[in-house]
């Protein structure tokens, strides 16, 4: 079977060279960088296994070479998933399976709109960012991979495609629930905005009582919001939410003795928002917590913790460095004043 993967960052990237390594036949489509340092590529596990490629990896800009592809990961950020969809729609067989590995709600929808019921919704439930140049790809924090089970041929393709992934992992495990899981899993990212608003990396975030406090008003907002929408979100770490959001209250030494898997990251790992804000990049800030500003105000419910964390990403997406983070405890008091 014939991998390609359209917008090989860092998750796309990982994900890519973990398949290769077990010698699946893939094709990496990237930006100049990625192509720069095709003989370095690997990828680091959480438990720090190394995955190099297999042969034939093939890196390229052109994703002309997605014409031979018998599924095609979509790894793009957000906003640029329209645009993938018409690439994949040029270039790639119709036939293929597409698979939207992103973050939010929406993007397997909108791939639809251009490519039709081929489309299945997957998530990454883990962090992974590139070190050494960006030759390095290393899983960051514990997570499930997980997409649905597809519609017709798509099927038998998906159970290929989880096949492939078995052998050194990261285990792809296939869900009737997907949009429930993409739900879940969206409550537990919106830990991504409150890494970008105060600039910790994750495992920092995680140790901090006043960021967690965020984290928790967040996540409560946020299951108001998407039950209102009509989802059952369904856990990726096997805690419900709600759970979860009180859970993340407790104080550290208590927190760390019943759930320390639950706050266990890299200490160099740093949340996907923050590592685009570190680059002066647009942030996919939109699909994590302004997601749930959305679907709060869609169904007339406060959201004063999310659309504090939306407001501040955005005063930081327009600022030069150095970057005025806020402290976790002015964030707090922020949210505090608005509720």
């Amino acid at each position: 079977m014939q991998i390609g993967v359209l917008g090989a960052g860092a998750i796309g990237g990982y994900l890519g060279l973990c398949l290769s390594a077990a010698e699946g036949a893939v094709t990496l489509v990237g930006r100049r960088s990625l192509v720069e340092q095709r003989e370095r590529l690997h990828a680091v596990t959480l438990e720090g296994r190394e995955h190099r490629p297999g042969e034939p990896l093939v890196v390229t800009e052109d994703p002309s070479v997605l014409s031979d592809m018998d599924v095609v990961l979509v790894t793009v950020k957000s906003q640029a998933t329209t645009e993938a969809a018409q690439t994949i729609a040029k270039h790639a067989k119709p036939g293929a399976t597409v698979v939207s590995f992103q973050n939010g709600l929406g993007n397997a929808v909108t791939l639809r709109e251009t490519l039709g019921d081929r489309v299945v919704a997957g998530m990454v439930a883990f962090n992974v960012f590139r070190e050494d140049e960006g030759a390095r790809f290393r899983q960051a924090t514990r997570g499930a991979l997980v997409a649905g089970l597809g519609t017709g041929p798509h099927v038998q393709t998906m159970k290929s495609l989880a096949a492939s992934f078995a052998p050194l992992g990261p285990a792809l495990s296939l869900r009737e629930d997907i949009d429930d899981v993409l739900a879940g899993k969206l409550l537990l990212n919106l830990n991504n905005g409150i890494c970008a608003v105060t600039g910790l990396p994750i495992a920092q975030s995680l140790m901090s009582p006043d960021a967690r406090w965020c984290l928790s008003r967040c996540m409560l907002e946020g299951l108001a919001a998407v039950r209102a929408a009509g989802y059952k979100p369904r856990s990726v770490l096997g805690l419900p939410p709600w759970i979860i959001a009180r859970l993340v209250r407790l104080p550290n030494a208590i927190l760390l003795r019943i759930a320390k898997r639950m706050v266990s990251a890299d200490p160099s790992a740093r949340s996907s928002t923050l590592q685009d804000l570190d680059a002066g990049k647009p942030t996919e800030i939109d699909e994590l917590n302004g997601a749930i500003v959305a679907l709060s105000r869609s169904h007339q419910l406060p959201c004063p913790a999310n659309s504090t964390v939306v407001e501040i990403v955005r005063q930081l997406e327009a600022s030069t460095p150095p970057l005025p983070f806020v402290e976790p405890a002015q964030l707090r008091a922020r949210i505090a004043a608005r509720s």
